[in-house]
């Protein structure tokens, strides 16, 4: 029984052992999980805490003389000083370096979304921006007629009085070259009563124009074929200088290469005339009762009607008129 009694006294013994092990394991992984929920509330306190403002590409300071720290985040708790505007300017621009060193300064942490530069901007025009935006879409389509307007934004390249909001629009001035672009500037005028102001304006305009595109490498002197070329809708601002916009109901003949996949333009084509270069007519040269037949080809492309130069089988040149597609009129 004593051996017994000691085999059982020793394993207690070893149990209690095996408890007190484990409980001191149990309170240093206690401790490990406190000092890890320590740490992680330690990191997201300082992470909240810490003030993160988001730098945009412009902002609109109607009215203001200088800016302050609120304009880019109303969430500040201490406003500070940041950045003076120059008088009569609608438009500023600094670097973006500029303005964070500000925050910086005042510990604030900044995520840029800039391309380097931060504008500032009078966006409020005192008039009719309804009208005027009618007015000059409609310029744009008048000119385009396959263009489709998405948007048109208006600036103004000035501080404008606050009393214009008074006057009436009357009308704009754009020229047809400023036409061709997607941003630019042109001229209002506005009337209240017998007082006249002129004003100018800044447009941007978001839009698609419908275009042609060669199908294939196209060579001079080729009549130009509907299945040449393709109608393709491009971004407005990708104008190409010279591109057709208008729909090909004529023939056109090319002039000179076009690679394929080219836009075609204006000085690539030129119209095709009743009768080409080349062409045999037959010249005709009366004298009272004796005419004279002359077979002859032509040295241009001539319309019905044009006087222009032939040359006969024997070399010899004369100025015809062209009577028809087939009959010219040798002149004296």
């Amino acid at each position: 029984m004593i051996p017994f009694q000691s085999q059982n006294k020793t394993a207690c013994g070893n149990s209690s052992v095996v408890e007190h092990d484990l409980a001191k394991v149990g309170v240093a992984s206690s401790n490990l999980v406190s000092r890890s929920i320590l740490i992680l509330l330690f990191s997201l306190t300082f992470l909240f805490s810490s003030t993160n403002i988001i730098l945009k590409q412009s902002y609109c300071v109607d009215g203001l003389k200088k800016v302050n720290a609120s304009l880019f985040d109303k969430q500040i708790k201490s406003d500070f000083f940041v950045l003076k505007l120059p008088k009569n300017r609608a438009v500023y621009s600094v670097t973006t370096n500029k303005i964070v060193s500000k925050f910086k300064l005042n510990d604030i942490n900044t995520t840029d979304l800039t391309n380097g530069i931060i504008v500032f901007e009078n966006c409020k025009i005192p008039l009719d921006l309804k009208s005027i935006k009618s007015v000059l879409r409609s310029k744009f389509i008048k000119r385009f007629p396959t263009i489709k307007v998405k948007d048109i934004k208006l600036y103004s390249p000035s501080s404008l009085e606050p009393n214009l909001a008074l006057y009436s629009f009357v009308k704009l001035k754009i020229s047809d070259n400023v036409l061709t672009r997607a941003k630019g500037s042109f001229e209002i005028v506005l009337k209240r009563g017998k007082s006249i102001k002129k004003k100018y304006l800044k447009f941007k305009i978001d839009a698609t124009i419908l275009l042609f595109k060669a199908n294939y490498n196209l060579r001079n002197g080729k009549i130009l074929q509907n299945s040449d070329y393709q109608k393709v809708r491009v971004d407005f601002s990708k104008l190409p200088s010279g591109a057709i916009v208008k729909e090909l109901k004529k023939s056109y003949i090319i002039k000179g290469y076009i690679r394929k996949g080219s836009i075609l333009r204006q000085n690539n084509l030129r119209i095709k005339k009743d009768i080409l270069k080349g062409s045999y007519i037959k010249a005709v040269l009366q004298d009272e009762n004796l005419i004279l037949e002359i077979d002859a080809h032509l040295l241009k492309d001539a319309n019905v009607g044009d006087i222009v130069k032939i040359r006969t089988s024997s070399g010899k040149i004369f100025r015809v008129k062209i009577l028809s597609q087939k009959v010219a009129r040798i002149l004296e």
